[in-house]
C-alpha cells in the first residue's frame, strides 16, 4: 500500500496513520529506504503492508476519523517562529483608569478617659 506525504508530514507522521504507533517508523524507513528523519516532500509516497502494522486500532482510528499529523518543522519556519516579535499585554490593572486617592489623616484617636462601669 502507498500513502502520500501532506505538507508538514515527516516519516513518524506517516507511520503514525499507518502503522499506528511511532516505532513503526523503523518498518517504513527500511521499506522505502529513506532515513527515520528524512524529510518528505509533499505527494512523497511511503509504501508499508500491513505486516508493518504496530497498533491496529490506533492506525484504525487515524483512518475512520481522517487524523492526518503534520509535526514536520523546517529550519527556516523553527527560526521565524523563534524570532518572531511577541505580542505584549498589559496587566488588566495597569488598563483601568483608577480616580487618585484622596489623601487621608493618620491621626488616631487614644482613649484617656477611665471606665465608669465595673468589668465582670
Amino acid at each position: 500500500m502507498i500513502v502520500r506525504a501532506k505538507d508538514g508530514q515527516s516519516l513518524v507522521d506517516l507511520a503514525l496513520m499507518t502503522t499506528g504507533a511511532t516505532e513503526g517508523v523503523w518498518a517504513l524507513a527500511l521499506r522505502n529506504g529513506v532515513s527515520v528523519t528524512a524529510t518528505l516532500g509533499y505527494g512523497s509516497e511511503i509504501a508499508w503492508e500491513s505486516e508493518d502494522i504496530e497498533d491496529a486500532r490506533t492506525a484504525s482510528r487515524y483512518e475512520t476519523e481522517r487524523i492526518y499529523p503534520a509535526t514536520e518543522v523546517s529550519e527556516a519556519q523553527l527560526a521565524e517562529l523563534l524570532n518572531a516579535p511577541t505580542a505584549t499585554r498589559q496587566s488588566s490593572h495597569e488598563m483601568i483608569k483608577a480616580d487618585a486617592p484622596e489623601p487621608q489623616s493618620t491621626k488616631a484617636a487614644v482613649f484617656t478617659s477611665e471606665f465608669t462601669a465595673a468589668f465582670a
